[in-house]
């Protein structure tokens, strides 16, 4: 077992470790490479008690939430078809979303995003900013593997917030309340470029 998922099973609820291993049998049987990504990466990494559990999937994440509901009693409480991913609450109100790895491109400035199936470094590099774009693999082939395209890690380390390119907010103006919410919860600064795009 790696340090990465001690770290994990250690940060974990007893019944957040269970969904866990539910998600990763239930992908390993449905033939897709499965990762834990976004918040509940950043919350372990910064060393924060993990909310919610986001996973994302190189395959059909909308079959793969089915299969779940099915064989744990966990609800579907809502789906995106243009995003393909569900989120889910498991027994013991333990709340996952189940996402596809994908790239998403903007026509303009907030308009809803073109969507396309992608693999896990695609999917990291299209996110919004450094530190929510880290990967765990829970794959058999490769678990425990850190996937940080983008030096996520590092900024956390540095409590610095960066975006993931520059037109992260102006894609997405949405994105500049998460950014406040991010300064506000983990103690960030502004990486200089990402402190530009703000102002502006």
């Amino acid at each position: 077992m790696s340090d990465y998922m001690f770290m994990l099973e250690s940060h974990l609820s007893p019944d957040q470790n269970r969904v866990l291993s539910e998600v990763q049998a239930a992908a390993a049987e449905a033939g897709m490479s499965v990762f834990l990504t976004g918040g509940a990466m950043r919350d372990m990494l910064g060393g924060f008690a993990v909310r919610d559990l986001d996973f994302t999937v190189e395959g059909d994440a909308l079959k793969l939430a089915r299969i779940l509901a099915k064989k744990t009693g966990a609800h579907i409480i809502y789906t995106d078809e243009r995003r393909k991913c569900a989120e889910m609450v498991f027994p013991g109100r333990v709340t996952a979303e189940i996402a596809m790895a994908r790239q998403e491109r903007y026509a303009k400035p907030g308009a809803p995003p073109q969507v396309a199936p992608a693999t896990i470094h695609e999917d990291l590099r299209r996110r919004d900013f450094t530190v929510n774009a880290v990967a765990l693999s829970l794959s058999r082939a490769s678990r425990g593997l850190l996937i940080d395209p983008t030096n996520g890690m590092g900024d956390l380390e540095r409590k610095e917030l960066r975006a993931v390119h520059g037109y992260t907010l102006y894609d997405d103006p949405a994105r500049i309340l998460r950014l406040v919410r991010f300064r506000v919860r983990l103690g960030c600064t502004l990486e200089g470029k990402t402190a530009q795009q703000y102002q502006n």
